[in-house]
């Protein structure tokens, strides 16, 4: 396919890929959604055409699933840093370690329990 200026750029399948030329509100591009169907599974899958996007010196930006993609991932990775690194990751470790005592004490109640059965019924 030979590239002409004058042709126009082709427009996509998908309807929610396509950004709109004429300025608008964070507000207005946040209702976008660029997915609204159900998948072969009968799975109702919804996508939004924009991810609204606070950073933390109170900055909002509205990123678009396509174009900024890149800007996405980095956002989502950034999420996950703050993430592990915050009590949030630290509380689930103690929960988690509380557990593992429980599992641990109970096992050996149970342990116990079975060898003195064993050794009553072999006298």
């Amino acid at each position: 396919m030979v590239s002409n200026p004058a042709m126009p750029m082709p427009l996509t399948s998908n309807l929610g890929d396509r950004i709109v030329k004429e300025p608008q509100t964070i507000e207005e591009k946040a209702k976008q959604i660029a997915v609204d169907k159900y998948d072969i599974t009968g799975a109702h899958i919804k996508v939004p055409a924009y991810f609204i996007v606070n950073y933390p010196n109170g900055e909002t930006k509205a990123l678009h699933h396509v174009r900024d993609a890149k800007k996405i991932s980095d956002v989502i990775r950034q999420m996950h840093l703050e993430e592990e690194s915050g009590t949030i990751a630290l509380s689930e470790h103690k929960s988690n370690l509380n557990g593992l005592v429980v599992v641990l004490s109970l096992s050996l109640i149970l342990l116990s329990l079975m060898t003195a059965t064993i050794i009553i019924g072999v006298f």
